[in-house]
């Protein structure tokens, strides 16, 4: 059963607010203008140890790796202001039942001193999550995947915040790069993620807008690879068997995005087929840049997981109340960079031979504009 509008356990946190002397914020604030000012931070709170977590689904994935080291920058701030803190990683493997339990352990141990990103493997288990969070006072920020209906203001305080970057429209943006690269005309490929899956479907919703702009594009086979390279990898061999004179294959992301270049470099055809894919791994930037792939888009893990940590921080330090926050800095788009052959020296100058730097103070410098 879900639970709504949760304030049994959240009792605690309402009470240290009221010791803390945290007051109603004005109705007019500047919200993305708002900073973490350290001397405002009780030493209650920073001599508290918090727990600190990334959930998610497999660090072998080179974009969720970023959203742990977007974690470890954040932490890297909470070192610089003095607050003492804990770091994990919830591994689930890409298991529903497992990311649920980490979750659970996790909150509980914490006893509400907790904050933790999220990355729900399917969206029907988003609520299992920020449930495990609230009941123990903890505060989650998800990003992704979450049921159409739900909303962080069922969950309050403790869902803090839901983001994503537009999945729509940047399925859309690289479905245009590669059929723009084919001429506006051929027959296309299509690689889906996980179905249960948000940003799959959405990404999908993005292609078939795409599709709907360039009437002499035609999708010759579609079907889903789960997110993975060896799923891809064997998929697109058994279509280009039957489908010879394919000119592009659009991937929901660039795990997928590997396994189709490789099945085009075991049939002679690499760089003569337009691959995209989603979320800049460096293999398909590279290739990108080689010639042999066509678009891919940063979403940019490092901002993802670090910022929204620094957002449940705020609320858990005392410093903003996210009952009172409008909606739009509740659930929010995350900024996204399409990266084609036109932008990407830049794009490897700045995230790939060197780190992004962020100031995790300003916490709202993630909502795109």
């Amino acid at each position: 059963m879900k639970l709504r509008k949760i304030t049994a356990i959240t009792l605690a946190g309402a009470m240290a607010a009221a010791t803390l002397g945290m007051t109603a914020m004005a109705a007019d604030t500047d919200w993305k203008s708002f900073k973490i000012d350290p001397a405002q931070i009780p030493q209650e709170k920073l001599d508290t140890t918090i727990s600190v977590a990334c959930s998610i689904r497999g660090l072998e994935n080179p974009y969720i790796n970023t959203i742990k080291v977007g974690m470890e920058m954040f932490c890297e701030y909470l070192d610089s202001i003095g607050q003492k803190y804990e770091m994990q990683v919830l591994d689930s493997g890409g298991s529903n039942d497992t990311e649920i339990n980490n979750m659970k352990q996790f909150a509980a141990k914490a006893n509400g001193n907790a904050i933790a990103y999220s990355d729900p493997n399917e969206s029907a288990i988003c609520t299992s999550l920020v449930e495990a969070m609230a009941e123990s006072g903890g505060y989650i920020g998800t990003a992704w995947n979450r049921e159409e209906e739900d909303t962080v203001e069922d969950y309050n305080p403790n869902w803090v915040i839901h983001t994503s970057p537009d999945n729509v429209a940047n399925g859309k943006a690289i479905a245009s790069a590669l059929f723009d690269q084919m001429g506006g005309k051929g027959q296309i490929l299509v690689v889906e993620g996980m179905l249960g899956n948000t940003a799959n479907n959405d990404r999908v919703k993005g292609l078939e807008e795409a599709l709907a702009e360039y009437p002499d594009i035609e999708v010759a086979a579609q079907d889903t690879a789960n997110w993975a390279t060896a799923d891809a990898l064997t998929l697109v061999e058994t279509w280009l068997n039957q489908y010879p004179d394919v000119g592009g294959i659009w991937c929901a992301n660039d795990n997928m995005a590997t396994g189709a270049m490789q099945a085009l470099e075991n049939a002679g055809l690499l760089g003569k087929v337009g691959v995209v894919g989603i979320d800049a791994n460096n293999d398909v930037v590279d290739a990108i840049k080689a010639g042999n792939a066509t678009a891919t888009v940063s979403s940019n893990g490092y901002l993802q997981g670090g910022y929204t940590l620094a957002i449940c921080y705020a609320a858990w330090a005392g410093l903003i109340d996210p009952e009172e926050l409008p909606l739009e800095y509740r659930e929010f788009a995350t900024p996204a960079t399409v990266i084609t052959s036109e932008n990407v020296d830049e794009y490897i100058a700045s995230y790939i031979d060197a780190t992004p730097e962020f100031d995790f103070s300003e916490i709202f410098w993630c909502k795109a504009d």
